[in-house]
């Protein structure tokens, strides 16, 4: 109640930010990282985090190697 968001949204806001740093940090595949993260199906995992974050996981990857490398 203090944050205005249900708990499921602050799950999947936890999961979202995990997400990113294993898109960063690792060189695991989106299928194992969305795995980790409790997502049985590649495709509803991408679904998941475009809707978030505006972007794929993968388009998030590339962006981010980019402006790191």
């Amino acid at each position: 109640n203090i944050l205005q968001k249900s708990v499921s949204e602050i799950i999947e806001t936890r999961k979202l930010i995990e997400a990113k740093n294993l898109l960063i940090s690792t060189n695991k595949t989106i299928s194992e990282i969305g795995f980790e993260l409790g997502y049985s199906e590649r495709a509803y995992f991408t679904t998941v985090f475009k809707k978030k974050s505006g972007q794929t996981p993968t388009e998030f990857r590339n962006e981010m190697s980019k402006l790191i490398s």
